[in-house]
């Protein structure tokens, strides 16, 4: 608050009116000055206003870009998310897809091999039934042949059993003759002996069996 104006000495009229200005002057600055301070308090109050609400309008988009940051944010994460999963699917899939494909290569390649083991089996069995045909039939011809030999060797030994047994029979004969021809002959050079005949040993004769003689071969005759 202003101080008092100084009154000049009331016997002074001209000080008296320029205290008076000065008064008017003084007070017209202190009202000035308090418009001028009011009007600055009020500037500032709109101004701290003004802040405040650019302030909260800042705080507001700074939310609103944040909330979109964020919704921006989320469906970034769930569309990279989605991604993945259909990436995962893809995979899943072409694994699937080579796994039935290696399942096919490999049950092709297994039926071959077994194609191939069935016929080299079948291949290996006709070539064994064939070689066991050609032995059993080199058998049989050997057999055929030594059955044919041995009868070949059956009718020689009977041939010779034959001949022998002819012979046999003709030296027999002869045998018998001769010694039929021995006794008689000594039956004519001594008959001056007739007496001890009895004393002498007893002669055969060519009717003498001599089938005790006869080989083993000739006594089922």
């Amino acid at each position: 608050m202003a101080d008092a104006p100084h009154r000049p000495p009331s016997g002074a009229p001209e000080a008296r009116a320029a205290s008076d200005r000065i008064a008017g002057i003084l007070g017209a600055a202190e009202q000035s000055a308090r418009e001028v301070r009011e009007a600055a308090e009020a500037r500032a109050d709109a101004r701290i206003a003004e802040a405040d609400r650019a302030a909260d309008l800042r705080v507001q988009a700074a939310e609103a870009e944040a909330q979109e940051l964020l919704g921006e944010a989320r469906a970034q994460a769930e569309a990279d998310v989605r991604r993945i999963h259909e990436d995962a699917a893809d995979d899943r899939r072409r694994a699937a897809e080579e796994a039935r494909a290696v399942t096919a290569s490999a049950s092709a390649e297994a039926t071959r091999l077994v194609e191939e083991a069935t016929a080299q089996a079948r291949a290996l069995l006709h070539d064994a039934r064939q070689e066991a045909r050609d032995i059993i039939g080199e058998a049989q011809a050997a057999a055929r042949q030594a059955l044919h030999d041995g009868e070949e060797l059956s009718g020689d030994l009977r041939d010779l059993s034959g001949s022998l047994r002819t012979n046999a029979e003709r030296l027999l004969r002869d045998i018998r003759l001769a010694h039929a021809r021995m006794v008689a002959g000594l039956d004519q050079a001594a008959p001056a002996d007739a007496g001890r005949s009895a004393d002498r040993p007893r002669r055969t004769t060519g009717d003498e069996d001599f089938s005790a003689e006869v080989p083993e071969f000739l006594s089922d005759r």
